[in-house]
């Protein structure tokens, strides 16, 4: 046993000595190393020199495979980009009912601006925040020099018999039977059904979170989530105690205020 200690002892001071004197020890893989490396081909290959594993080769072979999964992924990209383009071709060459819905709807999608804000305010009214891929937009802190002003339009044509009061919300319109009530400006529908002491009513957000009321409707044309342009189709009047009436109502910062101070009501 102690022969053995001495024996350690020995050849550990020898490679201590070794390494103070700047001795190369064996690479693996070197001739009478003792070590073998794994290769994946069998071929001899010079003293002192590597496998030809994949790290082990030169060039930028890791950039290559990138490049490689660009390229795949641009010709998918080229495919759909060709495929939309000859759809849009083919349905703009056919006349038939259903061509034309697809034909309008599709110019009526290029022309108009991308609605961002719209959908930053679905996206946190059903998922509970905004994406971070949307622009921010202006809040209700925002210096009123940099808001984009609304253009109102009337909701319909008609007499205000009874006007704004506080505590009351809104004004009372009346016009004709089942005459048409429009959008006073574009916004996201966020309500769209009955509304306790309105009946069936729609709201309207626009721009700085301003929202537009509309109740005592006979019937609704939109639906909750729709966004609508200025003088778009929302309903038709129904009234109250056989009378065709509109209560029209405009909310700022959370509070009602005199919607005749702001929209040309006829």
């Amino acid at each position: 046993m102690r022969e053995w200690s001495r024996g350690v002892s020995k050849r550990r001071e020898k490679r201590v000595r070794e390494i103070k004197e700047g001795k190369r020890f064996a690479h693996p893989g070197d001739p009478g190393s003792g070590f073998r490396l794994p290769s994946t081909k069998k071929q001899s290959h010079p003293a002192g020199k590597w496998d030809e594993l994949p790290w082990n080769r030169s060039g930028d072979w890791m950039g290559e495979g990138m490049r490689k999964k660009k390229e795949s992924r641009l010709l998918i990209q080229v495919f759909l980009s060709f495929f939309l383009l000859t759809g849009t071709y083919l349905v703009f060459q056919t006349q038939t009912p259903s061509a034309r819905v697809a034909q309008a709807f599709i110019a009526e999608v290029m022309e108009r601006d991308y609605n961002f804000e719209g959908v930053a305010r679905w996206y946190e009214r059903n998922i509970g925040s905004a994406p971070a891929f949307l622009p921010a937009f202006e809040g209700k802190n925002s210096p009123s020099g940099d808001r984009k002003p609304v253009a109102w339009v009337a909701p319909l044509k008609g007499e205000v018999v009874r006007p704004y009061r506080e505590g009351e919300k809104g004004v009372v319109i009346r016009a004709t039977s089942n005459a048409p009530v429009v959008s006073a400006a574009e916004g996201w529908v966020v309500e769209a059904g009955p509304e306790k002491g309105l009946g069936q009513t729609v709201v309207i957000r626009h721009a700085d979170g301003q929202e537009s009321w509309y109740g005592w409707l006979g019937k609704i044309r939109v639906k909750e989530k729709d966004w609508v342009k200025a003088r778009e189709l929302l309903g038709e009047v129904g009234g109250r105690d056989g009378e065709p009436l509109l209560f029209f109502a405009l909310k700022q910062g959370g509070e009602f205020v005199d919607p005749t101070g702001v929209v040309p009501i006829e």
